[in-house]
């Protein structure tokens, strides 16, 4: 099947991303800080299950996904369907590496966007490095990089659309939404309530 992704213009993500989340890297736990009070989690298998053990729980938890991210960004053929997808390489050093062969596979046309310093000290080193693409939902790649987070063989996943004033998080088993504000992540907590995670701190 021939691919959807499309050439992403690094500009316009930067300018997006800056406007509805400023200050902060692309990074959920750094989010969670500078933006405390926006964001909702979700689980992605009955039960809080973390890992699919069948493809019936690899269905389910793409279903999850696409159900919450349709609430957030619209259904297919809306024209919303293009997503900026970021993922990740880490080092100890600032010149960005490739990325693992599992995400490369699902996103080839990722382009390097930023790499940000999360060091802890100077002896501990960490920098992580973001890479973005837009991808359409209905390309089988989409689903393929879910599943790469859900079998967690990537990490630090991040999609938002051409405003970025949603930014939505898959970590293996469930997914977590960055709301403009306090009430749209009540509104979509309540719509979605069987799936919320009790609130504390994500891993």
């Amino acid at each position: 099947m021939r691919s959807r992704q499309h050439l992403v213009e690094v500009a316009r993500v930067e300018r997006a991303w800056d406007t509805s989340w400023p200050g902060c890297p692309p990074v959920a736990r750094v989010l969670r800080r500078g933006f405390s009070g926006h964001s909702v989690r979700f689980y992605t298998l009955p039960g809080g299950k973390r890992y699919a053990t069948s493809d019936s729980e690899h269905a389910e938890i793409l279903r999850r996904h696409h159900v919450l991210l349709t609430a957030i960004f619209g259904g297919l053929g809306s024209g919303d369907e293009l997503l900026t997808a970021v993922t990740c390489s880490w080092s100890a050093a600032s010149q960005p590496p490739p990325r693992d062969s599992a995400v490369a596979s699902t996103t080839p046309a990722a382009v390097h966007w930023r790499s940000d310093d999360l060091s802890t000290g100077p002896r501990f080193p960490s920098w992580q490095h973001h890479y973005v693409s837009q991808l359409d939902q209905r390309d089988p790649a989409f689903d393929q990089l879910l599943l790469c987070v859900a079998d967690d063989m990537t990490d630090d996943v991040m999609l938002f659309g051409d405003t970025g004033t949603w930014a939505y998080h898959p970590y293996d088993g469930g997914a977590e939404v960055f709301a403009p504000d306090a009430g749209a992540r009540d509104q979509l907590a309540a719509a979605h309530a069987d799936w919320a995670v009790p609130t504390s701190p994500a891993t």
